[in-house]
């Protein structure tokens, strides 16, 4: 919650920028060499990082719970992390290819940066609350998963269910 904050605060300092939506197509580059077409590439990723931030707030919520499906969480951390490496490309390539010592394109950088680390501390945290539900369920020997097979019985042992072998000796 506090990084999708920080990341609307970040979108209200840079300015108001509508908001595209997804599509197949590819959208023409920004012109990188104006701290226009510079600072609205970042502002764009900020937003689709915002959106993927509230998303994966939305698994956490119904996903947190003991016993509850993990499945949406790890999905929307790996839209949150593809949005984290866009945004760490593109301000990479705003670093090396926009007009130097522009301080509208440093400002712009600077909130981007910040933005990011947010970002990897936020899907670093959602990886452990993964890791300590995968270590919950599996240190918890009553938990059901539908995905295990029953074992097979080993040589010469009886049926738990004091039910005789079906095979005659």
């Amino acid at each position: 919650m506090l990084l999708s904050l920080a990341a609307a605060a970040v979108v209200a300092v840079l300015g108001a920028a509508p908001v595209r939506a997804e599509s197949p197509e590819k959208e023409p580059a920004p012109d990188l060499h104006t701290a226009e077409g510079a600072c609205g590439l970042i502002r764009h990723d900020l937003s689709r990082l915002a959106e993927a931030e509230r998303d994966q707030a939305f698994a956490l919520n119904l996903g947190a719970a003991p016993g509850s499906s993990t499945a949406l969480i790890e999905s929307r951390l790996a839209v949150m992390l593809d949005r984290t490496n866009r945004l760490r490309q593109n301000l990479r390539e705003v670093r090396h290819n926009s007009v130097p010592h522009d301080p509208r394109v440093e400002q712009c950088t600077k909130m981007g940066f910040r933005a990011l680390v947010q970002a990897e501390q936020l899907t670093t945290s959602v990886e452990e609350f993964l890791h300590s539900h995968e270590i919950g369920e599996a240190s918890n020997p009553g938990a059901f998963r539908s995905d295990a097979a029953a074992a097979p019985a080993a040589p010469g042992s009886r049926p738990l269910s004091g039910a005789t072998p079906s095979t005659e000796r």
